[in-house]
């Protein structure tokens, strides 16, 4: 239960701690305005809004049929993602292959099954399943033009997506890490396995319904609805037909380098055949956003939210227990 708050401000910022409790424990959360944490704001928010800029302020939708597709490349949700960020307002996309392969974090590669191949392959397969229209003849490196068929786009998303910023695919599509052995580590499966577990993490809307613009309504929706999502790292590597180990190393990036999540894993527990059975592990996201503005950031938001998910997972995992010492340093990448 929350209770007890209170804050902690520096005059020269404003920046303020907020600390709450929850089932008996001191949790502190961090803040960037003066806002109460537990009181509604303006009557009818949780959270205050702040105005992103630039590439923060713009979002693609990624439609959930094409995040988990397994017959198309790992590269789907990339390659998907430039087609729609380079979308027209007449909904027109002039392209060639290398600037697609390049814009992904790839080299070009003409050669047969080579990187432009692959890509073509991916382009190929979201026309036929009705994305999109070729308006010129396909080519592996001459100058492309498609149509994107926002109707059909529109429909899709329908049945599921994943909200994600431009700032955070330039992030992704920057990212460099050196001596990578693992060949399915590349930029695209990072942003493929972002968009999944952004898709997958529940949040819960800024507005509240009349009956929850209390304090104590808030709390009971947060308790009820946390802004987190459980499930064991082979279900979602099987899903995405990805390497648990592979995958592993991507939630490490997303988490401890690109800083985009936040997760916790379970202590492992013993079954009655005395066998050691691994508990789901809880992903968040590292800040919250709505639209055109940000809601709150910071890792105590995220712990938070991740707490609350555990008691739910109580319900269902008798001895669930989050693990800290599995966390990891962010700068030094040790266990802490």
């Amino acid at each position: 239960m929350y209770g007890g708050q209170s804050q902690k401000c520096n005059k020269h910022r404003t920046k303020c701690t907020v600390v709450i409790k929850l089932n008996k424990e001191v949790i502190k959360i961090g803040v960037n305005n003066r806002q109460d944490y537990s009181a509604p704001v303006d009557g009818k928010y949780e959270y205050n809004k702040t105005p992103l800029n630039e590439l923060e302020s713009k979002y693609i939708y990624i439609p959930l049929s094409v995040i988990t597709d397994i017959e198309l490349d790992t590269r789907r949700v990339g390659v998907f993602s430039y087609l729609r960020v380079h979308c027209g307002l007449n909904n027109i996309i002039n392209f060639t292959i290398p600037d697609v392969v390049e814009w992904c974090g790839g080299k070009p590669d003409r050669r047969a099954n080579g990187s432009n191949d692959k890509t073509l392959s991916v382009i190929d397969v979201l026309s036929s399943g009705g994305y999109l229209t070729y308006l010129t003849e396909k080519s592996k490196s001459s100058f492309m033009k498609c149509k994107f068929d926002s109707a059909y786009y529109s429909d899709e998303c329908s049945n599921g997506y994943a909200v994600v910023y431009l700032d955070e695919i330039d992030k992704i599509m920057n990212y460099q890490k050196e001596n990578i052995k693992d060949g399915s580590l590349n930029n695209t499966t990072i942003l493929l396995v972002f968009a999944y577990l952004r898709n997958k993490i529940r949040r819960r809307p800024n507005e509240l319904k009349p009956e929850e613009r209390t304090s104590d309504g808030i709390q009971k929706r947060r308790e009820r609805i946390p802004d987190a999502y459980g499930s064991n790292i082979l279900d979602i590597a099987n899903e995405l037909r990805i390497s648990s180990k592979t995958l592993s190393k991507i939630i490490d990036i997303l988490e401890y380098e690109l800083e985009l999540i936040v997760t916790d894993r379970a202590y492992r527990v013993k079954t009655e055949n005395d066998e050691f059975r691994t508990l789901p592990t809880i992903f968040a996201n590292a800040y919250k956003r709505d639209d055109r503005y940000l809601l709150i950031t910071g890792e105590d938001y995220s712990r938070t939210e991740i707490e609350l998910k555990a008691q739910i997972m109580k319900q269902y995992y008798k001895d669930y227990r989050i693990d800290k010492r599995k966390r990891k340093s962010k700068k030094k990448g040790s266990e802490c």
